[in-house]
């Protein structure tokens, strides 16, 4: 049997990681956890094995997005999404430099994530 697509939410606030579950549950896709903190991102990820994160770099309280997911990756190979509201070039350029299957400026389209997804499960 195949394993659903699960996805970890790391987005500190809380209506955006609400959205983003609502959206995401009404196309079938699992949304494994939401969390605020990249400390919490990264200890759900390397137990959990997300198919996909959707990673905010600004993050509440110690380790910001990209940080979070550099930690993750060198354990497990996780495609990300990053998002900003904030995405300066040396902010994304950080960013990029972790090859990102999305990097996404806020507000998020729902839409553009339902075709990472669509073409991850694919692939």
């Amino acid at each position: 049997m195949e394993d659903s697509f699960k996805v970890l939410i790391v987005e500190d606030e809380i209506l955006v990681a609400r959205s983003l579950k609502i959206n995401l549950v009404k196309a079938g896709v699992d949304v494994l956890d939401m969390t605020a903190k990249g400390k919490n991102a990264v200890n759900i990820a390397l137990q959990k094995n997300p198919s996909l994160i959707l990673m905010d770099i600004r993050l509440a309280n110690g380790l910001d997005g990209i940080e979070s997911a550099e930690k993750i990756l060198m354990k497990k190979k996780i495609p990300i999404i990053f998002m900003s509201g904030y995405a300066t070039e040396k902010i994304k350029e950080r960013a990029l430099k972790l090859n990102p299957v999305g990097f996404l400026e806020k507000p998020i389209d729902i839409y553009k994530v339902k075709q990472i997804i669509a073409a991850l499960k694919k692939s």
